[in-house]
């Protein structure tokens, strides 16, 4: 009887974090295409007035938003427990384009905030870039090593940043229309601060919980 119901409670646990998992891929998805179509659709409109303002970098930011677009698309599928159990050969594929993608974004990002960007936006959007591009390779590091926690917080890391992508453009544009330069900053630094943080939390955050700290007792 204890089996039947322990076999029940885990097909319980393993529904609902499926089903958290599909819904959470799912508002991904929508917030991503929300603020391609509302902040990014310039990019398709040779005429629209931006141009002028990123015509002395568009040769790095078009490649740039390509890759950056490439892996949004497959860090969430990195994530997914189905495509493991299908496919893992496929999984360790979309790992390397992950990996390629976001290195190239990220490097390619570092160097139009250096060459193209004014020097007060330099420091907030340099960091981000920089700790994507180190997220990200850490992440290969440790699945080369073979370290399969550590590459799964850093991979949660390097999609944290990767999404900044979506969150600094989204938040502004829609949550928090009209906010002056200092308080985008701040939204800027608490938003990398959380996408290195929210990871962590959800890899490592039951042993925070009482009951995941009496499964892993310290020994006496």
């Amino acid at each position: 009887m204890t089996t039947v119901n322990e076999d029940s409670s885990a097909q319980r646990r393993s529904f609902v974090s499926s089903l958290v998992k599909r819904s959470a891929g799912v508002v991904l998805l929508g917030l991503t295409l929300i603020t391609l179509y509302t902040h990014e659709a310039y990019v398709f409109i040779p005429t629209d007035p931006e141009w002028a303002h990123l015509k002395p970098m568009q040769w790095w930011l078009i490649p740039h938003i390509t890759c950056a677009a490439i892996a949004l698309v497959t860090a969430p599928l990195q994530f997914s427990s189905t495509i493991r159990r299908w496919s893992l050969t496929f999984h360790r594929w979309l790992g390397r384009i992950y990996v390629i993608a976001a290195i190239a974004a990220a490097a390619m990002s570092v160097y139009i905030v250096v060459i193209f960007e004014a020097p007060w936006n330099r420091w907030v959007m340099g960091v981000m870039g920089g700790l994507w591009l180190v997220t990200t390779v850490f992440a290969w590091l440790a699945i080369r090593n073979r370290n399969l926690v550590q590459h799964r917080l850093w991979m949660g890391r390097s999609f944290g940043l990767t999404f900044t992508f979506v969150t600094t453009r989204f938040l502004p544009d829609l949550v928090f229309p009209g906010m002056d330069y200092i308080n985008t900053t701040a939204l800027y630094w608490i938003l990398i601060v959380s996408a290195l943080l929210i990871p962590d939390l959800l890899v490592n955050g039951k042993a925070l919980l009482p009951w995941g700290a009496r499964r892993a007792k310290m020994p006496e």
